[in-house]
Order: structure tokens, then C-alpha cells, then sequence
């Protein structure tokens, strides 16, 4: 790819994205005048504050995200497909596009998602981002056991540990096909929507329902009905339960607001929410798998 070529392809990527604008790091002083050795991070277009920052931070543009995300996945054969920003910009993604798949009765989009901030929270990292087509759920997974590259690093160094982690990234996106594919033909177990809604909700079988005060019982219905609605669709299984979280975050917990619906979802209670009722449904899968290995040896 030619510079002229990968200026235009960042380029386009950006407007898309709604990412053509850049940050500028500015010293905060006191009411007084005094100074401080704390930054305020501030958006060129808007003017709007993102979030405070030391010293050593150095800010990482979103044309360098950009350049970087669009190179590493063309040098994979992949295309830069879609991203946009979470609170207000604070932190800004990329995503690129992988292979349809098909889970249940459903089919499954799938992106490897790189996510910048511009609050000082973070490094880049990469994560999968799955939209089941048919009750349009999105769950969200950070790759946390990925190497962060920094903001410091050169343009040819970025590149390679960006190709090297989407490589990465694709694999462990494979490894959660498969997660699903397991819930999709492991029946559901009752004891399963117990555990379910205690975990998220704190709410045991045996509450009685003058314990259980009036936001609660309203969102164990929700999500009751949100399971009702998946078993309609994907049958008696695991993976309705987990599409029951990812639909009661998505479709009735989120905020209102694209933006405000993707931060909830890809960095706030949602994400939270969606990751729990993921680890509890591995987790029983896990303890079925190994109960089933007791039974042929005991055999």
C-alpha cells in the first residue's frame, strides 16, 4: 500500500467512522492562576474535556489509530470496517470485520474491535464484538490477555503488534464460536436461571417477593421475559439463557442513545452484566464436562 493510498483509505475510514477530529493536551491551573502538573485532555472540535491526565501521558490520535488499524488488517487480508466513540469521545474504537457465523437459529456477526481511550484509561486493546442477527443482542469481550501496545511506539512497531494481536484476536474469536456452539447444544437446566438471575440480580429462589423490592422484581421480570423470548427463538438451551443477559442489557437496561447504548454495553454495567452471565454458562458447561468424565470412569 502506497502512502497516497493508505492517507485516503485512513481518511475514508475516519469520516465514517466520525472520527476526524483530534485531541490536544493542555496544563490545568488553579482559579488562581497557580499551576498544576495535571493536563486536561480536550476534543479540537468541540472543545468538550475528556478527562485529566499526568505528565508522561502522550496522547494517540485518532488518524494514528486509524492508520495503524487500517495497515495491520490489510496486511492480514482483512478490511477496517466500522467503528465510533463511547462517552462523548473519552474512548474512540475501530472494528474490523470477520466471517458470518451461525449459532443456533441465528446467524452471528462477528468483529475484532480495537479501543483507544482519551481519558488516560488505557492502552489500545482489542476485543471480540458478536451481533446475534436475529434479536440483534451484542456482547462484547475484551482480549485481556493481550500484550497493550503503548501510545510511545513507532508507526512500524505499532503495525506489527497490531497484526500480531487481530491474529490473536481472530483466534480467540474462533475460541468463542465454539463457547457458543456448546450452549447452543447443551440443554437448559433450570438450576441454571436460579444461579443466572441470583448472580446478576442477587435474587435467590426462595426470596420471598415482599423481600424483593420493586426495581428488582421488575428487572427479573424483564429479563424473565427476555428468556421467553429466546427459548422462542434458540429452544430450551444454554445459549437462550445467555442470549436472555444479552438481550435484558441490550433491550431493556441500556440507556437510550446509540452512543450512550454502545458504552453501556461495550464499557460499562452491560459489559459487566453480559461478561457475568457468560461466565456462569462456561462455568456450568465446565462442571458438566467434568461430571461426565467422573461417570465413564467410574464406569
Amino acid at each position: 500500500m502506497n502512502n497516497n493510498t493508505l492517507f485516503e483509505r485512513t481518511l475514508d475510514v475516519l469520516e465514517k467512522t466520525g472520527l476526524n477530529w483530534s485531541v490536544t493536551k493542555e496544563p490545568l491551573v488553579t482559579a488562581d492562576g497557580k499551576t498544576t502538573e495535571t493536563f486536561g485532555m480536550f476534543r479540537s472540535d468541540s472543545q468538550s474535556w475528556l478527562g485529566s491526565v499526568g505528565n508522561q501521558y502522550t496522547p494517540f490520535q485518532n488518524h494514528q489509530l486509524a492508520e495503524t488499524i487500517v495497515q495491520a488488517s490489510e496486511g492480514i487480508g482483512k478490511v477496517t470496517t466500522s467503528g465510533g466513540q463511547l462517552d462523548g469521545g473519552r474512548k474512540v474504537f475501530l472494528q474490523v470485520a470477520l466471517p458470518d457465523d451461525y449459532i443456533g437459529n441465528s446467524g452471528v456477526k462477528r468483529n475484532i474491535t480495537a479501543l483507544n481511550s482519551h481519558d488516560g484509561s488505557s492502552s489500545i486493546s482489542f476485543g471480540s464484538s458478536n451481533v446475534v442477527v436475529i434479536c440483534q443482542n451484542t456482547f462484547y469481550k475484551a482480549h485481556k490477555d493481550l500484550s497493550k501496545f503503548r501510545h510511545t511506539s513507532s508507526a512500524e512497531d505499532r503495525v506489527k503488534q497490531a497484526m500480531h494481536d487481530l491474529r490473536r484476536s481472530i483466534e480467540l474469536d474462533e475460541a468463542l464460536m465454539v463457547d457458543f456452539k456448546r450452549m447452543a447444544d447443551a440443554k437448559l437446566d433450570g438450576s441454571m436461571v436460579e444461579s443466572i438471575i441470583n448472580k446478576i440480580f442477587g435474587v435467590q429462589k426462595d426470596t420471598k417477593i415482599a423481600e424483593v423490592s420493586a426495581v428488582k422484581r421488575n428487572q427479573v421480570e424483564a429479563f424473565s421475559n427476555a428468556l421467553s423470548k429466546e427459548m422462542n427463538d434458540h429452544g430450551a438451551t444454554i445459549w437462550s439463557l445467555f442470549n436472555a443477559v444479552t438481550r435484558y442489557t441490550n433491550h431493556y437496561a441500556s440507556p437510550k442513545g446509540d452512543e450512550a447504548k454502545q458504552s453501556y454495553i461495550m464499557a460499562g454495567g452491560g459489559y459487566k452484566t453480559n461478561l457475568m452471565g457468560y461466565d456462569e454458562c462456561m462455568k456450568w458447561l465446565a462442571s458438566q464436562s467434568k461430571a461426565k468424565v467422573y461417570d465413564f470412569v467410574g464406569a
